[in-house]
């Protein structure tokens, strides 16, 4: 059945009113208005997974088709592409129209992007056999969100089989005051070296956040990965964090991943994804990048008043528990930024053999030093855990690092460019050498703490 639309056009003079009509009759015959269904089979959607283009292709004639992408009409083009960053399931519907109108009836297309796109690194392989978080059982999330330390409810999340996702509806403003646990069933050993990555997406930016890669029930920064790394975002921007022929500590069972947002932004949604953990002796074809390497500074003289350490006349405390049997202090001598150590007794683990020197320098939240120290032992001390961080508080840090010590030999560490995420009214110096020998002999001088220039 045909319907006719009759429209009166009022035509006026411009001196004399004069009305004249004139019959306008368009023929639109809503018999004839498209069905979708008939046009489901001329609908293609091809993803190029090398590059991420999605092509979206429309094969019939006599009608135009009305491409609706995230809900909005997005184009009317037989044929077009469009980028994909990252990995997913994603669909388009699409409408139909020709010169009756447009169908009430809609089809609709899903697609899969195999691998979120990076505009650098985007870690090692996901879909690797060698990846072990791929076979690994993992149990729900656990999480402490307590903003001002006071705790509320868990934020809501999910998981689909690859990614998390999750939102922070409030604000929080100190580390570890948005923490997320996975448990799983990965067990590492001791003495294996390990490559590991993941991406995160964040809505917002955000920076501070904390990754770390733990034995269940054992979460000490020196038997973890990623264990003091301060994770920066940017708002809509997809990063790849990675590590690399790492030795595991120790035997690391039921590993647990451990993500701290503190300092997150109210309303923030984060994504996790493309998590991969593996042997470094298995090769997944991952080529890394060539890291941009911190160039090291310029240092000025140790006794020179731009040393901010020059003047500093540490309050030291101990703790000395080889087997967590407390001891009495080891023996220290100091003079001139020169700290000679004894360690009579073997210790095990890390944090028995804890030196702290506190200071009464102060640090602005933001501003850049740079940190070095020197170190002379008789033995080997293959973990000696370096910290600089606020005194009475010891998540607000510049860094916590291990490093080597080499018996008969001279070690330097230094650090250049590192900031406090919050103002430090007072500062500590914690050197650890838990697993140290019996009959370790330490000589600690020539601590320098200068601004950063570049």
């Amino acid at each position: 059945m045909k319907k006719y639309i009759k429209l009166a056009v009022v035509a006026l003079a411009a001196v004399t009113f004069t009305a004249c009509t004139e019959d306008k009759v368009y023929d639109v015959n809503f018999d004839a208005v498209p069905q979708a269904s008939d046009y489901e089979q001329m609908v293609t959607v091809d993803v190029d997974q090398n590059t991420n283009y999605a092509t979206f292709n429309f094969a019939g004639t006599g009608v135009y088709p009305v491409w609706i992408i995230d809900g909005k009409s997005y184009s009317t083009a037989h044929s077009f592409s469009r980028y994909y960053r990252k990995a997913g399931d994603y669909s388009v519907e699409v409408k139909f129209g020709n010169s009756n109108g447009l169908s009430l009836g809609t089809i609709s297309k899903t697609f899969h992007v195999d691998k979120t796109k990076m505009n650098g690194f985007a870690g090692y392989v996901y879909e690797s056999d060698f990846n072990l978080w791929t076979k690994a059982t993992k149990q729900d999330p656990t999480f402490f969100y307590a903003p001002g330390w006071a705790q509320i409810a868990d934020p809501s999340w999910s998981f689909d089989g690859d990614a998390y996702t999750l939102t922070l509806p409030e604000a929080t403003t100190e580390r570890w005051q948005a923490q997320m646990h996975v448990k799983t069933d990965i067990n590492l050993t001791a003495g294996t070296h390990y490559d590991g990555s993941i991406i995160i997406t964040s809505s917002q930016d955000i920076s501070g956040i904390t990754v770390k890669i733990h034995p269940d029930g054992d979460d000490d920064d020196s038997h973890s990965f990623f264990p003091s790394q301060k994770i920066n975002l940017t708002g809509g921007e997809p990063q790849a964090f990675f590590f690399s022929d790492l030795e595991a500590a120790v035997d690391m069972n039921n590993v647990v991943y451990t993500f701290d947002f503190g300092g997150n932004p109210a309303g923030v949604e984060l994504v996790l994804e493309n998590i991969v953990l593996k042997d470094h002796a298995n090769d997944d074809g991952t080529v890394l990048p060539e890291l941009p390497t911190t160039p090291e500074p310029n240092w000025v003289g140790v006794g020179d008043a731009a040393n901010l350490w020059s003047t500093v006349v540490p309050v030291m405390e101990y703790y000395y528990a080889p087997g967590w049997n407390q001891l009495p202090d080891p023996t220290m001598t100091i003079g001139n930024n020169r700290y000679e150590l004894s360690l009579p007794s073997a210790t095990f683990e890390t944090w028995q053999a804890q030196v702290k020197f506190h200071t009464n320098l102060s640090f602005t939240a933001g501003a850049l030093y740079d940190f070095r120290i020197t170190f002379e032992s008789n033995v080997d001390v293959p973990n000696v855990t370096v910290k600089l961080t606020q005194d009475g508080d010891d998540n607000n840090f510049f860094f916590a690092e291990v490093t080597p010590l080499t018996g008969g030999g001279k070690d330097t560490f230094w650090r250049a460019s590192v900031t406090a995420p919050a103002d430090m009214p007072a500062t500590m110096l914690v050197l650890d050498f838990g697993g140290n020998p019996d009959g370790t002999e330490v000589v600690i001088s020539d601590i320098i703490i200068q601004e950063h220039h570049d």
